[in-house]
């Protein structure tokens, strides 16, 4: 009989902590502040020098003279490699000279090597022209109506964690990006190229990073973190935390985190997520 009591009294308890945590549970609440709203188109890219060339074999033969190494500064005019048909000493060697000034970022082949014309290992060195250093990205067709010529962004490279360079967008390609394959429909790619105005020589050329374009922004607007506006047939609404009340809101530019509030809503409003009847009721 005693167990039989403890057992009810025990059931008692847990009811009623139960029933206490249900009406100290609280729908988690904002309210309407002034601040700013940035409109953010985030892409993945890789850093590319202004130019580069890949010096070849000009014809099938021998590597005679390489006259620089990696890292070489080499201004326009300065000789970079000979080659010759053959390894006779009384043939001629007449070095390719490079076309500007710039940086040899490879080295691929030694002295003496024998070179085929046209072929994927004829490739000899590579000479960087890092006057200027660009992002290349890709934006996908359903944002590419935001981004404009000029447009500002940041940029974080994998390399560099911690860092944050500028950047401004320089070239937007007017076409989209040939399918690989014939078949595929999905929606194209634009390639841009994104200036880096602020480089360093710690910026290397094939890095990867992302790219964060500021498409829109507005100053000292109304705003509401986004998950607590609540859409329903094409129309957005709050609920007040004072009476419960559900208000009609009208929405401008939006962000990852913000929502600007046109109509609807003054500044201080408090307002709670909204909560379907199902789970107001857990």
């Amino acid at each position: 009989m005693k167990s039989v009591v403890s057992f009810f009294v025990l059931s008692l308890v847990l009811l009623a902590g139960s029933a206490c945590g249900k009406k100290d549970k609280a729908a988690p609440s904002a309210k309407v502040d002034k601040g700013d709203v940035e409109q953010i188109v985030a892409l993945s890219g890789t850093v590319r020098p202004k130019r580069d060339t890949v010096i070849p074999a000009p014809y099938t033969g021998y590597l005679r003279k390489i006259y620089v190494s990696v890292g070489s500064k080499v201004k326009k005019g300065d000789p970079l490699v000979s080659f010759t048909a053959n390894l006779n000493e009384d043939e001629t060697a007449y070095p390719i000279r490079a076309a500007y000034t710039g940086l040899v970022s490879q080295v691929l082949k030694s002295e003496g090597d024998y070179l085929v014309q046209n072929t994927n290992e004829a490739k000899i060195l590579k000479l960087e022209d890092r006057s200027e250093m660009f992002v290349e990205s890709d934006v996908p067709e359903s944002d590419i109506g935001k981004v404009k010529m000029g447009q500002l962004a940041t940029i974080r490279l994998n390399a560099l964690p911690g860092k944050i360079f500028k950047g401004e967008i320089l070239q937007i390609f007017q076409a989209a990006r040939d399918p690989e394959n014939s078949w595929d429909r999905k929606g194209g790619a634009f390639p841009i190229r994104v200036r880096i105005t602020d480089p360093s020589d710690e910026i290397k050329s094939g890095l990867s990073g992302i790219l964060e374009i500021q498409v829109a922004a507005k100053q000292g607007v109304l705003r509401l973190p986004q998950e607590q506006v609540h859409r329903e047939a094409g129309k957005y609404f709050v609920f007040l935390k004072e009476n419960g009340e559900k208000r009609e809101v009208v929405l401008g530019l939006r962000s990852e985190m913000f929502v600007e509030v046109v109509s609807g809503l003054k500044l201080g409003d408090e307002v709670v997520f909204p909560m379907g009847k199902d789970e107001s009721e857990r």
